[in-house]
């Protein structure tokens, strides 16, 4: 979904072609362009947009906020013949020269090396007020990509511990096939085990992460990611997590 400071229409031509039209209003100060990531061609919309305002002012102070950049897990070329997925998109954004581009918490620093006149918002900023008053908790790691953040965050707030977990995973396949939960996790089994992560799609990481832990004696667990998408629905995690928190509040 994309929002702007200035009014403006889309639409499609029968053949497919997106189209923009801002509105004859006048443009004074910066302008503001918000995209919350819904599908890929909202990329072209906020293109056009930008096109669209430039030929009204071409002078015209543009700011972009992107919370999510897609294809930012793709951040790396695994096989041969595969895209800069990432790299990619970045060049899209620079290309509008936008004054300042916005983001939250990316998923790697591959992202925000990327973008140009790039401000970040961190993860330990959105869930960080949210645990001020929190006692009795751990923090629970996934896996060694999101440990960084988490304990950035665990700095701040009054967790009793880190647990780091590793994902398991089917040497053929590449698909997870459960978490492996420290032993050292028994002596915090009492208290509320709170996973963080930056991104959840369908949520399999997430699920078995959390019978890891209820097998291991956890009696509630809370679920907080920066980005939910939740492909497969908040259905998946019923009688396993018992809260869900994301950028935008609690969702469960």
């Amino acid at each position: 979904m994309i929002t702007c400071s200035v009014p403006y229409k889309a639409f499609n031509f029968p053949v497919g072609e997106r189209h923009v039209q801002i509105e004859e209003t006048p443009i004074f100060g910066s302008i503001v362009i918000r995209w919350e990531y819904e599908h890929d061609n909202e990329l072209i919309e906020v293109m056009l947009l930008v096109n669209a305002i430039r030929q009204r002012d071409a002078s015209a102070i543009i700011e972009l906020v992107c919370p999510y950049v897609p294809f930012s897990r793709q951040d790396r070329v695994h096989v041969k013949g595969e895209p800069l997925s990432i790299q990619f998109v970045a060049n899209c954004i620079n290309a509008s020269r936008f004054e300042r581009v916005t983001i939250t918490d990316p998923h790697s620093d591959v992202t925000p090396a990327l973008l140009e006149r790039c401000t970040v918002i961190e993860q330990h900023e959105i869930f960080g007020p949210v645990l001020q008053y929190q006692r009795e908790f751990v923090l629970v790691s996934p896996d060694g990509g999101a440990l960084k953040k988490v304990y950035k965050l665990a700095a701040i707030v009054k967790a009793e511990a880190v647990i780091e977990c590793s994902k398991r995973r089917d040497v053929r396949t590449g698909a997870i096939d459960g978490v492996v939960v420290p032993s050292y996790y028994a002596q915090y089994a009492g208290y509320e085990a709170i996973i963080v992560d930056d991104i959840c799609d369908g949520g399999k990481t997430f699920v078995e992460l959390a019978k890891a832990l209820q097998r291991e004696g956890a009696k509630k667990i809370t679920l907080m990611v920066t980005h939910g998408f939740f492909t497969k629905g908040l259905g998946v995690f019923e009688g396993l997590i018992d809260h869900i928190y994301t950028r935008k509040g609690q969702v469960k």
